[in-house]
């Protein structure tokens, strides 16, 4: 519920701050309601977090996002058609690109994937298979 987000926010930015031993700089949002809100502005503040957002269905505002997204749905495009799986699989798809990307892509500011960024670990990855091979 929106009355639960701002500790919701908080306890997620303080998890990351000390998983990656490096503070939090800057939280994007939309402008709903839920982020407009005291206590969050107060939390922010207190911590030197700049809080930038963005309007409502305007993906051009927020290209990070956007990008991210285009580069999941690409990969899971493509799992579908090499793996000849039918379209009803295409949350699967995306659930899994989203899965080994975090598993895989290297930050370059961190020089690590965000699952180690996260998790503080390397993570096995001889369990993997191709999409659609079991």
């Amino acid at each position: 519920t929106k009355d639960e987000t701002p500790e919701v926010i908080n306890n997620f930015l303080k998890k990351i701050s000390f998983r990656l031993q490096a503070p939090v700089i800057i939280v994007r949002t939309d402008n709903g309601i839920k982020f407009k809100n005291h206590g969050l502005k107060e939390y922010f503040d207190s911590v030197g977090i700049t809080h930038e957002t963005f309007a409502a269905k305007m993906p051009q505002q927020n290209g990070v996002v956007e990008r991210r997204n285009r580069t999941l749905v690409e990969a899971a495009r493509t799992m579908l058609i090499f793996s000849h799986a039918p379209l009803f699989l295409w949350a699967e798809a995306i659930a899994t690109a989203c899965y080994t990307q975090n598993r895989s892509i290297i930050h370059r500011r961190f020089n690590k994937t965000p699952y180690e960024l996260i998790q503080g670990r390397k993570l096995d990855i001889s369990y993997l298979y191709v999409f659609g091979a079991l």
